[in-house]
């Protein structure tokens, strides 16, 4: 019995190591997700996919990140924002390649109101994950807060190129044009 639990735990330790060296933005698993992505046809489909996407998204690539992102997330969900962005802030000092760190402290300075460091943020997000649906959906948020259709408008059409089946992005984008005739 106790054999078997030493083979389990060598097991455990080697699958979530294993992921981490190859997690992130940098995941291989990535080009083929978002190809599926682009050619789902359902909600339900694309959801899938979307989830595996953000399951990879939110692996850092060192063990000690982790921990801190984890931490600075459970921050965020109970509302304790300056603690959050001051952890996410570490996350982004330990790994300032990890888009999710970036993306997770744009996320906290928009729900905080502070738009222009979410904007900032974001850019940092896209510019190592061009094609990180979420800040590109936070971005267009912001424009739509901000009267900027055209913005908004222009960000939509880059999630549809890479979500074609977004319902979301599809309706928000027939509004804007709606909006703007």
């Amino acid at each position: 019995m106790r054999k078997i639990k030493i083979i389990k735990f060598i097991f455990i330790v080697f699958f979530l190591f294993s992921n981490l060296s190859d997690a992130d933005q940098k995941d291989s698993r990535l080009n083929n997700l978002f190809d599926q992505l682009f050619l789902s046809n359902n909600n339900m489909e694309a959801s899938l996919i979307l989830s595996k996407i953000w399951d990879i998204w939110a692996i850092a690539e060192s063990q000690k990140t982790q921990i801190i992102f984890n931490d600075a997330n459970e921050l965020m969900e109970r509302g304790k924002f300056e603690n959050a962005i001051d952890l996410f802030s570490k996350v982004i000092d330990e790994s300032p390649d990890f888009a999710e760190g970036w993306n997770k402290r744009a996320t906290v300075y928009f729900l905080i109101g502070d738009l222009n460091k979410s904007i900032s943020d974001i850019e940092e997000t896209l510019s190592l994950e061009p094609r990180h649906f979420g800040a590109l959906d936070g971005l267009a948020e912001i424009y739509l807060l901000k009267d900027d259709l055209l913005s908004a408008a222009a960000t939509y059409k880059k999630i549809l190129e890479i979500i074609p089946s977004s319902k979301k992005s599809q309706d928000r984008l027939k509004l804007i044009n709606d909006l703007l005739v």
